[in-house]
């Protein structure tokens, strides 16, 4: 048998093996999701893995999405009428017109005047707050500021700017560093950090390299979800591996659009208009 007939065979008898065992190039290159299988939803290509789990537990519903790219700028914000602090939309609208495959409502951050934006590169506005500070270099590694005391503004916008910074979203509290949760600051007053407050959620973080991690949690709707706590939020980071996490904006804003479909169930029904989301 010459070289080039046996070279052949072994290819097919590859493709062979991995189609019955389902194994696919594009899955070879992706660490295990965060999630166990099977998914409620998944979507796979060369540059962008994405697998979701709904979770029911103590009377709360919540999604967990796992999330993998190979450039840190496919880890996007889309803004309300595509320009800073543009006419509010659902989100919906947003996630559509950017074809985004998983998005979720942002910081809300036209709702304000407050803190450093940058999205997408872009210096939106660099101001004083008390709001901690999910930072994304552009490397795609996530870090969280939490001290705003000593904040020089409008220098810092411009400083982080400068350094390459591809996202900065301004909300909080911070969640989870170094893999542990954290304890809440005192200082940090944007939303009530009571053990007890449950609330619709939605919060992101890091697993590794270019590896997310989303948390989605349904709430005020009695009978379906009562909604989650800030340690609960904390707890379900740090058991599927996070080592970096934020909360971002929660309540009627919480949403998780998946391939076109709204996959949460928003408490109002989801019919709030935002100035942005975080898409894949």
């Amino acid at each position: 048998m010459n070289v080039k007939r046996y070279a052949l065979r072994l290819a097919a008898l590859l493709l062979i093996l991995m189609s019955l065992t389902g194994v696919t190039m594009a899955q070879q290159n992706w660490a295990a999701p965060c999630v166990p299988a099977p998914y409620d939803h998944a979507y796979q290509s060369d540059t962008l893995s994405v697998a979701i789990k709904r979770y029911e537990r103590d009377g709360i519903v919540y999604w967990v999405a796992d999330v993998q790219v190979k450039d840190a700028k496919q880890l996007k914000a889309g803004l309300s009428s595509d320009k800073p602090n543009g006419r509010e939309e659902q989100m919906e609208a947003i996630a559509s017109r950017n074809g985004a495959v998983i998005a979720i409502n942002g910081d809300y951050y036209g709702a304000h005047k407050y803190g450093t934006i940058i999205r997408n590169g872009q210096l939106i506005r660099s101001t004083r707050t008390t709001r901690n500070m999910l930072i994304v270099d552009q490397f795609g590694d996530m870090s969280v500021r939490v001290d705003r005391d000593q904040d020089k503004v409008p220098q810092l916008g411009n400083d982080l700017a400068a350094q390459g910074v591809w996202q900065t979203f301004e909300f909080g509290p911070e969640l989870v560093r170094d893999g542990q949760a954290v304890t809440f600051s005192p200082k940090f007053d944007v939303i009530s950090t009571r053990d007890t407050r449950r609330e619709p959620r939605t919060a992101l973080g890091q697993i590794g390299p270019l590896h997310y991690i989303i948390v989605v949690a349904d709430g005020r709707q009695d009978g379906y979800s009562k909604g989650m706590t800030l340690p609960e939020l904390q707890q379900v980071f740090i058991e599927h591996g996070a080592v970096t996490a934020m909360n971002l904006d929660g309540g009627g804003s919480t949403e998780l659009w998946f391939q076109g479909n709204v996959i949460s169930h928003p408490f109002g029904g989801g019919k709030r208009t935002i100035s942005d989301i975080v898409f894949f």
